[in-house]
């Protein structure tokens, strides 16, 4: 039999060949893409400059935003552009913004298929005179920061200042406008305020933080700013006696010829806050935390600080301004500690109810509470701090602690009523998931929550005794450092008046997860950034 001859090789299915084409067509579209797409964080720079000069020069090193997603989309790219560069500058003293948009060769539309309007995209984050032409503003040299001066300091032989206005003041309002596209790309989720109603403005309070140099052209240079807003609260949020005195009494007896709602028992809510890149790191933070800390609550009416939803970095710049001045101004929280010998032997029977009332003095707890205005759940976390930091650090391990409190040593009984003490609020924070969970599973999770919890404040607790040990005391120091670039949707500036402040501050969830899962979710924050808020820093 004769040999077959060779088969010649199949020709390619249609299907195969389509795909092959689809796969090509892909790969030009993808690579034409890239050469005309422009990462939006990169080409985009940010300066303050000298407003008295027709250059624009940067009086600091200029910088990049963080975050342009909300301005540019998800993938914070700019297409339709080669060698793109957008300089955002901004009038160090009054912030008067200037947008100055430069690039090569630009794609020709195809289509639908066209560049992205730039100036559209930012139109909708800045005032219409951002993009006119620069004039130079001669009137810096005499420029007044709206509002009164409510702090000064110096630091490495430069002077600063903090001053706070009513955003019902139109130059305030117009500074803050100026600056409102800082908000997007330095606080993940952060939104513009929508401050339209005089009624509105009157609630908020901006303040601001310049750098002040006399000899300079333009003294003031901006380093930072926060805003907060006043919100009414029941009148079972004020102190009992404040109800109760013979001149309130007397006060509601009076004809009321005219009422100030912003006179009424309220809560003030700081929602943004921001150090400025170049200045970060250098302790303006934690300065302008604690001013606006004091200006806040010294009202008589004022009955508690609370924060509009923080990120990490900024709990961190929290947790530690709040606990330093505690301890610094306040003898009655500097003196608590956990006197084991204080606690009859029968109140830690397995059946009876954690005596927290006794582990830390419940009247002295509420005291306390009263006096500072902080939002309780921060109080009870900053009293954990800081009785944890009275017990030696090689008694707060759990092996210490299986007599629990039958242990010999004053320390490890110490260490086991904290214990007791943090768990009870871990437990009620999260009872609707512990509920769901076996007894065993439910102790060994709570147990490692509280490990969490020891851990992130043995952080805080490392800061503090370097700064005391500084002489960094209350006063002002700590800058916040930059958190993590990770996403997390907030919003900043709303006007909701809802009394969920347990809901306020860092997470401390149990996780329900599963073993692999970490225990507790605490969510750290500030740099002004988290995805979230504020750039805090």
């Amino acid at each position: 039999m004769p040999p077959l001859p060779p088969m010649s090789p199949s020709p390619p299915s249609p299907s195969h060949a389509m795909d092959d084409d689809d796969s090509d067509l892909d790969e030009q579209i993808r690579a034409q893409v890239d050469e005309w797409s422009s990462n939006s964080n990169e080409c985009l720079t940010i300066a303050l400059v000298d407003p008295t000069s027709s250059a624009s020069t940067p009086i600091a090193e200029p910088f990049h935003p963080d975050f342009t997603y909300p301005i540019f989309g998800e993938e914070e790219a700019i297409f339709g552009y080669q060698d793109l560069s957008i300089n955002l500058t901004f009038a160090a003293h009054d912030l008067r913004p200037r947008v100055d948009i430069q690039h090569g060769q630009k794609f020709q539309a195809q289509g639908e298929v066209r560049p992205t309007d730039i100036r559209e995209a930012l139109a909708e984050f800045l005032p219409a005179y951002a993009f006119e032409p620069r004039k130079q503003a001669l009137e810096a040299a005499s420029f007044k920061p709206p509002g009164e001066m409510i702090h000064s300091y110096t630091r490495r032989s430069e002077k600063f200042e903090i001053w706070c206005a009513s955003l019902a003041d139109p130059q305030a309002k117009r500074i803050l406008e100026n600056m409102q596209i800082l908000v997007p790309m330095f606080i993940e989720g952060g939104t513009i305020l929508q401050l339209e109603q005089d009624w509105t403005t009157r609630r908020w309070k901006l303040f601001l933080l310049y750098q002040v140099d006399e000899e300079a052209h333009s003294p003031h240079s901006l380093v930072g700013y926060g805003t907060s807003y006043r919100v009414f609260t029941f009148s079972d949020r004020q102190q009992t006696q404040d109800l109760a005195s013979p001149d309130t009494v007397e006060s509601l007896l009076q004809p009321q010829t005219s009422l100030d709602p912003l006179n009424l028992p309220s809560r003030e809510r700081l929602s943004q806050f921001l150090i400025l890149p170049p200045h970060q790191h250098a302790g303006h933070g934690r300065t302008l935390y604690n001013t606006m800390y004091t200006t806040l609550t010294t009202p008589h009416n004022i009955v508690e600080l609370t924060i509009e939803d923080p990120n990490e970095a900024f709990d961190d710049l929290r947790d530690l301004a709040d606990l330093l001045h505690l301890r610094t101004h306040h003898p009655t929280f500097a003196a608590l500690c956990i006197n084991p010998d204080a606690i009859p032997t029968e109140t830690l029977a397995s059946s009876a109810p954690i005596p927290t009332s006794l582990i830390i003095s419940g009247e002295t707890r509420k005291t306390l509470l009263q006096t500072t205005k902080i939002s309780p759940r921060q109080f009870d976390r900053l009293v954990e701090m800081h009785t944890l930091s009275a017990i030696p650090l090689l008694h707060r391990s759990r092996n210490r602690i299986t007599k629990k409190e039958k242990s010999t040593n004053p320390h490890d009984r110490a260490f086991y009523l904290w214990r007791l003490y943090v768990k009870e609020r871990l437990y009620k924070f999260n009872r609707d998931q512990l509920v769901q969970l076996e007894r065993n599973e439910r102790v060994e999770r709570l147990e490692a929550a509280l490990d969490g919890v020891m851990e992130g404040y043995a952080k805080v607790l490392e800061k503090v005794g370097g700064l005391e040990g500084r002489g960094g005391g209350g006063g002002g120091g700590g800058g916040g450092g930059a958190a993590p670039r990770v996403r997390k949707r907030k919003v900043v500036g709303g006007d909701d008046d809802d009394e969920e402040d347990d809901q306020e501050g860092r997470k401390e969830d149990v996780d329900m997860a599963g073993a692999q899962a970490q225990p507790l979710s605490v969510t750290t924050v500030v740099n002004g950034r988290d995805p979230k808020k504020a750039r805090v820093s």
